[in-house]
């Protein structure tokens, strides 16, 4: 994923059970290096600060949902199913990750404030792979008033939204159906 060696997924690994175990603000390189089994030397030679690791953490984690979802997506070429497979991977994976963690707040204000660009790359490439799936129903989506890349935008940050506002996973369940439904109404007058 993005040329990345086992040394450096291992690294990345590490990286992301500290920050799910501490938080981002209290994981240290330090913390990293010892969850890892390498030295601070090594760590620092393969990412030369703690923010060059987080871009590279979401980077690894983007790379692994795209993946995921696209694998999901090329088993079935029902709507739905690929729907659920994009809010699976993009919402409710993420949700069951942060409510693990005692430090969920300082995650999510951490990983916005140190990858601000990063985040929004992973957001671009998850709304490019909602246009694919969208896009063999884009005169269907243009017939009801929209654009393919306004109603990808619109599931994209939906999703967002929902991992962040959902109060408790059957919420978060709830209101994914809630969009499921939206989007597939658009295609039944057809």
């Amino acid at each position: 994923m993005h040329g990345m060696d086992s040394k450096e997924e291992k690294i990345i690994d590490a990286a992301f059970r500290m920050i799910l175990r501490y938080g981002m603000a209290r994981t240290t390189m330090n913390d990293v290096a010892q969850e890892a089994g390498i030295s601070r030397q090594t760590l620092y030679a393969s990412f030369a600060s703690k923010e060059e690791l987080l871009r590279a953490t979401i980077r690894y984690l983007a790379d692994r949902a795209v993946a995921d979802i696209q694998a999901d997506c090329a088993r079935t070429s029902n709507l739905a199913e690929q729907l659920d497979a994009v809010i699976h991977h993009t919402a409710i994976k993420s949700f069951e990750l942060l409510h693990a963690s005692p430090d969920a707040d300082d995650i999510v204000s951490g990983f916005n404030s140190a990858c601000r660009e990063e985040l929004a790359e992973a957001s671009a490439r998850y709304r490019g792979l909602i246009e694919d799936i969208l896009r063999p129903y884009e005169s269907r989506i243009e017939k009801s008033g929209m654009s393919l890349t306004q109603l990808a935008d619109f599931v994209q940050k939906s999703t967002l939204t929902l991992k962040h506002e959902a109060r408790d996973m059957a919420h978060l369940k709830s209101l994914a159906q809630a969009l499921k439904v939206m989007v597939l109404r658009l295609f039944e007058s057809e």
